[in-house]
C-alpha cells in the first residue's frame, strides 16, 4: 500500500525527531515493562542498600574501606553505561587511590623519590648516549655510583657535624631560656612598662622562675621517649636498612628503564582531546624547575656556608645548610634565611657577626639573582611575586612542607592551562541574536 503521500501526525515527528519510538528498547510495541514490575525492581534495589547499610553499621570500624569500594563498585556496575554510574564509580576510585597513598606512604616514599631522582638525572643519560654513544647500562651505572657515593659522603662527613651543631643550638637555647627570668630582673627594658603599672618585675621573675625549668624538663624528658618509639621496632630498622640497600639497585633499574615505566605511568593519565600531550607540558615545566632549582640551592648553601666557616660564624654549617634548603622556596625563603642568621648571631654571636652574615647573605642573593638565575634556570615560570607568595601559603596551607616546593610550578602549570581555556572559549553576542558560545572542544 502506498503511503508516501499522507500526512505525518505532529505528535510523530517529533517522536522521530528526538529518536523514541513506541517501541521499548530491544523489544516490540507492547512489551513495555509494567509499573509492579518497576516497583518491585525498585523495592530489591533498596532492600539490597539497606542491608548494605546494616551490615556496614554492624561490622563498624572493622569493615576494610577497599572492601566497601568494591561492594560500592558491584552495586554500580550494571548502571556504568550512564554519566552518573561511570561518575560514581570514578569517585569511588578516586577516593580509594587515595585511602591507598595515604596507607601505603612510608612503603612508596623512598621509591618515589628514586624514580623522582631518575627523572632528574635521565637527561644526562640520554645526552651521553646521543653525544658520546655510551650504552645506557653504561652511563646509568656511573650515575647510580656517584650518587651512591654522595648519598655516602654527606651521611658520613656532614650529618654528624649537622648533628652536633644542632646539639650545641640546643643547649645554647636552653640556657638563655634558663637565664631569661634572670635577664628579666635586671633588664632596663622593661622599666617603662613597670612604671607604667603594666607589669610587676618581681611577680614576673618568679612566675617564669616556675614555668621555664619546668618546661625544659618536660621537653629534656620527651627526647629519649621520641628515640626510644624511632628505634624500639627491630622490624622497623630491618625494614630501613633492607629498603635503603635496595634504593641503588631500584635507581639503577629506573634509570636505565626510564622511557618504559614513564610510557607505563603516562597510560595511568585520562586522555584529554584524544591524546596525553598535556603531561608533556607538566614535565617540561615541573622537571626544569626542579632540575634548576636543586642546582641553584646547592650552590647557594656553598656560597653562605663557606663564608660563614672561613669568619668563624657559629653555626655555620647549620647556617649553610639551612640557606639551601630555604631556597627552595621562592621568595619567602631569602626572607626566612635573613631572618634565621641575623637573630642567630644575635643571639649567640657579636653585632660584628651581625654585619658579616648580612654582607654574606647579601652577597649570595647578588651571584643568584644576576648569575645563577638567569644561566641555570632553563625555565621560566613568569609569576607574579604577589601570585608567587599567595601560592606559597595556599600549597602549604594543603600539603604542608611539600606544599612549598611544588607550589611555584603547580601555579605555573595552573596558570597557563587558565590562559588556555580562556584563549579558547569565546562568548559573542550580536545584536538581534541569540549568544553563541564557543568552548574548547569546539574551537
Amino acid at each position: 500500500m502506498e503511503t508516501r503521500g499522507l500526512a505525518t501526525p505532529p505528535e510523530a515527528r517529533a517522536a522521530q525527531a528526538s529518536g523514541v519510538s513506541g517501541a521499548p528498547p530491544g523489544g516490540s510495541p507492547g512489551e513495555a515493562p509494567s509499573a509492579r514490575g518497576v516497583v518491585l525492581q525498585g523495592l530489591l534495589a533498596l532492600g539490597g542498600l539497606a542491608a548494605l547499610v546494616l551490615l556496614v553499621v554492624m561490622l563498624g570500624d572493622g569493615l576494610n574501606p577497599l572492601v566497601l569500594a568494591g561492594v560500592g563498585a558491584i552495586l554500580l556496575w550494571p548502571i556504568r553505561a550512564h554519566k552518573a554510574g561511570r561518575a560514581m564509580l570514578l569517585a569511588i576510585g578516586a577516593v580509594v587511590a587515595v585511602y591507598m597513598v595515604r596507607t601505603l606512604a612510608g612503603v612508596l616514599a623512598p621509591f618515589v623519590g628514586v624514580f623522582v631522582l631518575a627523572y632528574l638525572l635521565n637527561p644526562a643519560v640520554n645526552w651521553a648516549e646521543r653525544r658520546w654513544n655510551v650504552p645506557r647500562w653504561a652511563s646509568t651505572a656511573t650515575l647510580t655510583f656517584v650518587a651512591v657515593g654522595a648519598f655516602a659522603a654527606v651521611l658520613l662527613l656532614l650529618v654528624p657535624a649537622f648533628v652536633g651543631q644542632i646539639e650545641s643550638l640546643a643547649a645554647s637555647a636552653l640556657g638563655l631560656v634558663a637565664d631569661f627570668p634572670q635577664w628579666v630582673g635586671r633588664t632596663s627594658a622593661l622599666d617603662p612598662l613597670e612604671e607604667a603599672g603594666l607589669i610587676e618585675r618581681e611577680a614576673l621573675v618568679t612566675d617564669l622562675g616556675t614555668f621555664l625549668p619546668q618546661q625544659i624538663q618536660s621537653v629534656a624528658g620527651s627526647l629519649p621517649a621520641l628515640v626510644g618509639s624511632l628505634t624500639k621496632s627491630v622490624g622497623a630498622l630491618i625494614g630501613v636498612v633492607t629498603i635503603a640497600a635496595l634504593l641503588p639497585v631500584v635507581l639503577y633499574y629506573s634509570l636505565k628503564d626510564y622511557a618504559e615505566l614513564r610510557d607505563g605511568l603516562v597510560k595511568l593519565f585520562p586522555r584529554y582531546r584524544g591524546d596525553r600531550t598535556y603531561l608533556t607540558r607538566i614535565a617540561h615545566v615541573v622537571g626544569s624547575y626542579l632540575r634548576g632549582q636543586l642546582t641553584i640551592s646547592a650552590i647557594s648553601a656553598l656560597l653562605v656556608g663557606i663564608p660563614a666557616a672561613l669568619f668563624g660564624l657559629p653555626f655555620s654549617l647549620l647556617l649553610g645548610l639551612l640557606a639551601g634548603l630555604l631556597n627552595m622556596v621562592p621568595s619567602l625563603g631569602s626572607i626566612l634565611t635573613y631572618v634565621f642568621g641575623i637573630s642567630l648571631m644575635l643571639l649567640f654571636g657579636t653585632l660584628g657577626d651581625v654585619a658579616i652574615v648580612i654582607g654574606i647573605l647579601a652577597g649570595q642573593a647578588i651571584v643568584e639573582q644576576s648569575l645563577l638565575t638567569p644561566n641555570i634556570m632553563s625555565q621560566q615560570v613568569g609569576l607574579h611575586p604577589v601570585v608567587v607568595m599567595l601560592s606559597l601559603f595556599v600549597f602549604s596551607a594543603f600539603f604542608g612542607l611539600v606544599g612549598f616546593i611544588i607550589a611555584v610550578p603547580m601555579t605555573a602549570l595552573l596558570a597557563s592551562a587558565v590562559e588556555a581555556y580562556r584563549e579558547a572559549f569565546v562568548l559573542d553576542i550580536a545584536a538581534g541574536e541569540e549568544p553563541v558560545i564557543v568552548t574548547p572542544e569546539a574551537a
